[in-house]
């Protein structure tokens, strides 16, 4: 008679502790999803900043930007040097 009462106490009280186990899981995977929820959304947030910085970084390394800026500070284009010879070459002096 005993040990069924051992028995019984011991099996009441793992489906005490089973059930406290259980609850405590559930709980923190719930919370888990609202976590992930918010990490996707600043994935995105960050996946969107980076390509309107890409695309910004691409318009300002562009030639044509970069000759405007080099314009404003002053560097001007050098007009190209031709020289005009009527020497004869070397090789047609014999």
């Amino acid at each position: 008679m005993k040990k069924s009462t051992l028995l019984i106490i011991v099996l009441v009280a793992s489906i005490v502790a089973l059930s406290v186990v259980k609850t405590f899981i559930s709980n923190n995977v719930a919370t888990s999803g609202v976590k992930l929820v918010e990490m996707e959304q600043e994935i995105s947030k960050l996946k969107t900043e980076n390509a309107l910085i890409s695309q910004r970084l691409y318009k300002e390394s562009s030639l044509t930007s970069v000759f405007e800026k080099a314009e404003k500070i002053g560097f001007v284009k050098k007009p190209t040097a031709y020289a005009l010879s009527s020497q004869i070459p070397i090789a047609a002096k014999q």
